[in-house]
């Protein structure tokens, strides 16, 4: 199962959870004020893969500012 974000409507605490592909978090429940309407948000995410010559890669961490991902404004 994947890890979302959600961010209640009420107070605008940001919690994750593990849930189901697509789910919306309908029946969640904010753990600071008790509000139950949460909003998934958009999460940025790195992965890593094994390129041919053993050596680790990060896959999808480019900036927009270049292309190797690994220049002085990329963080």
């Amino acid at each position: 199962m994947p890890l979302y974000e959600f961010r209640c409507n009420d107070c605008d605490n940001v919690i994750e959870r593990l849930c189901r592909v697509g789910s919306n978090g309908r029946g969640l429940k904010c753990p600071e004020c008790g509000g139950g309407k949460l909003r998934r948000l958009m999460s940025i995410f790195s992965a890593r893969s094994k390129s041919e010559s053993g050596s680790a890669t990060a896959v999808g961490s480019s900036c927009s500012s270049c292309t190797s991902g690994n220049c002085a404004t990329c963080h």
